[in-house]
């Protein structure tokens, strides 16, 4: 058993608090606490500093009983960065055996997957990566067109499920311990069951392709890890849970169900201390929110109920739209402004962003270092329904800043938000990757087609000169385009005239379409316009979002958009469910969804909503804590704001 003392808090508190400052009694039980617990924090509550304190007073004591180690699991690589970066040289140890820190997907794949593979299959994966997978799967689509009773049956199914045949067949998955094909690894039902049907045996033989030649999906990891868990699991269970003392659980209320199983499975907590932190009310995934939630949070849970982020008259706004009622508390060293609701019709919803922005200005939020945000949940366009479009109609998703495979070279060369040289790099890294992908060239040393960091090593190998002048011309590349400079005839020439020859092929045709002078890039290199942001007179700066995309952020105002979702409007249904009218997923839905987007500001929180949604509810909503801010017709905006509004749009 470990004890913290008081002289171990002093010495986490001298690390990550500023001077002066302590844990309150709500997070000092938290860092003590030793045993396996669900810890519920609410948003901007300081979760994670509770948890990095801990974690270094746990470095402190190492090496601890039996030279066993620590494991901390999170959802994504910028939260592990984000740990290694703040606790600084107290890191170190705990990136070392026994230790272990790393996102969940990668556990599962350094643990299950890779081994399993390398069992089942006798390869270890190359790639596991999802554009590689569908890349491969592709080129077997393409195999499996010409299979006529297989494609009617992919045509026919995906049409039911109102997707196309090519998207059935990049979403096929293998359900290992129940013997079935899916289209989805959580999928309940299976698109076929019977392994002795031809079309199952061609479709499992087509997965297992990849398998062999050591490509996966992520989704594919966890099929297999099931698989292993399911042959050898008492082996594994027994070997990491001697291995680990302590497993921490980040941001658990977005782990997925297959996650949260194999979490529970691989771990005995006769064993090992299990904790798990997390807000369960903020469970929205990356491309949806579901009603019901993965993590069902133990009655006896620590709770941290005290947000650093938002005021006390915020607090008592969004604690209602717990789904899972928490008590919230607010800072009191920010000043209360009172929430606002900004009521407007089909004709007015044009002035909501610069009533946004007049009433940022009348509090002199301006004046602050500041961020300001409108968000809401929908943002593609819907025939004669309310989405983000239709409050800014230039807004675009960024989803294309997170894409790196393209059809075009042009694509890859593009001036990015991202302000970061190395995300140059690594497109123009994958766009040679994707040069020896078409033209079917694989790394001669293990018969596989290449990854980054194999590809470096090659060239290095091969010829050192190569791939010293290869690195200088990167670097001068990745300036020219942060610049704005246009390398795309720069670029093709390297590809057809020095890095195909290297590899001594001469054919390529294969690339053509890749390298052509596209007519929409006309050669060039584009920027990325980011074409989200509304700006008013005084320099008010809002960007438009959808929640998903702004999760886990802090505003110093934010504005919650009214979007329509699923045949209604989400305010319109979280007051419905608020008065307890009515009940249901949806209305589930939209409250979690609120929940989030809600939570995001300091000093300053609004929502839109049509007046349909807020006709008849205006009482109930003031007795809430919302002034409502009429401006509709009778009370619009002056003509100026419009007219100003309107340039923004041709920015």
């Amino acid at each position: 058993m470990i004890d913290t003392s008081d002289e171990d808090i002093w010495y986490a508190e001298g690390i990550f608090l500023p001077d002066g400052k302590s844990f309150d009694s709500e997070r000092i039980f938290v860092i003590k606490c030793m045993e396996s617990k669900d810890i519920q924090a609410c948003p901007g509550s300081g979760k994670t500093t509770t948890l990095l304190a801990k974690l270094a007073i746990l470095a402190k004591k190492m090496p601890l009983e039996d030279n066993r180690g620590i494991c901390v699991l999170a959802h994504t690589n910028v939260a592990i960065d984000e740990i290694k970066n703040k606790l600084g040289s107290e890191s170190d140890i705990l990136f070392n055996y026994p230790n272990y820190i790393g996102t969940i997907q990668s556990f599962v794949d350094k643990f299950l997957a890779i081994p399993a593979n390398i069992v089942y299959y006798g390869t270890r994966p190359s790639k596991i990566d999802n554009e590689a997978h569908d890349f491969e799967m592709t080129k077997k689509f393409n195999e499996i067109k010409r299979d006529r009773d297989l494609f009617w049956w992919l045509k026919s199914t995906s049409s039911r499920k109102g997707i196309t045949p090519y998207e059935l067949f990049l979403n096929i998955r293998i359900d290992f311990i129940n013997g079935k094909i899916k289209d989805n690894i959580n999928a309940s039902r299976a698109l076929l069951a019977d392994s002795a049907n031809e079309k199952y045996v061609k479709l499992f033989s087509a997965k297992e392709y990849l398998f062999q030649n050591g490509i996966l999906h992520y989704d594919d990891a966890y099929s297999l890890a099931f698989k292993y868990l399911n042959d050898f699991g008492e082996i594994l269970s027994d070997t990491l849970s001697e291995r680990f003392a302590f497993v921490f659980i980040d941001e658990m209320q977005d782990t997925d169900s297959h996650q949260n199983e194999i979490i529970n499975e691989i771990f005995d907590k006769s064993k090992v201390v299990v904790q798990k932190f997390g807000d369960v009310n903020q469970s929205i995934y990356d491309s949806s929110v579901k009603a019901e939630t993965v993590w069902d949070v133990s009655d006896d849970c620590l709770n941290i109920s005290g947000s650093k982020r938002f005021s006390n008259r915020i607090a008592d706004i969004v604690k209602r739209f717990c789904v899972n009622k928490q008590n919230v508390s607010g800072n009191s060293s920010i000043e209360d402004i009172q929430p606002t609701i900004l009521q407007f019709d089909d004709d007015t919803i044009e002035f909501v962003l610069p009533t946004f922005a007049e009433i940022i200005s009348e509090h002199n939020l301006g004046d602050k270092i500041n961020k300001f945000k409108a968000v809401g949940w929908v943002g593609a366009k819907k025939e004669n329904k309310i989405t983000l479009i239709s409050y800014f109609p230039n807004f675009q998703k960024k989803s294309q800043l997170k894409k790196s495979n393209f059809n075009h070279l042009g694509e890859y060369l593009q001036k990015s938000d991202v302000e970061n040289v190395n995300y140059y790099r690594k497109m123009i890294i994958n766009v040679l990757l994707k040069v020896l992908r078409l033209l079917d060239i694989k790394n001669e040393m293990n018969s596989r087609f290449f990854t980054e960091r194999s590809l470096i090593q090659y060239l290095n190998m091969k010829d050192s000169d190569f791939y010293y002048e290869f690195n200088l011309k990167m670097g001068e590349w990745c300036l020219e385009i942060h610049n704005k400079n246009n390398i795309f005839a720069e670029l093709k020439d390297f590809i057809e005239n020095d890095f195909c020859p290297f590899f001594e092929t001469t054919n390529l045709n294969n690339i053509k379409d890749l390298l052509q002078n596209d007519s929409f890039l006309n050669g060039e290199s584009h920027q990325f316009q980011h074409s989200n942001i509304y700006s008013d007179a005084s320099n008010i700066d809002i960007e438009v979002a959808t929640v998903h995309s702004v999760k886990g952020e802090t505003h110093t105002a934010t504005l919650y958009l009214e979007t329509y979702y699923n045949r209604g409007f989400d305010i319109k249904r979280s007051i419905d469910y608020l008065k307890k009218n009515t009940d249901g997923g949806v209305y589930i839905q939209s409250l979690k969804m609120a929940y989030v987007g809600m939570t995001r500001p300091t000093d300053l929180l609004c929502i839109a909503a049509h007046k349909d949604s807020i006709s008849g509810n205006e009482d109930f909503l003031q007795n809430m804590g919302w002034a409502i801010k009429n401006i509709c017709n009778n009370e619009q905006p002056e003509e100026g704001i419009k007219s100003n509004y309107q340039s923004t749009l041709t920015k």
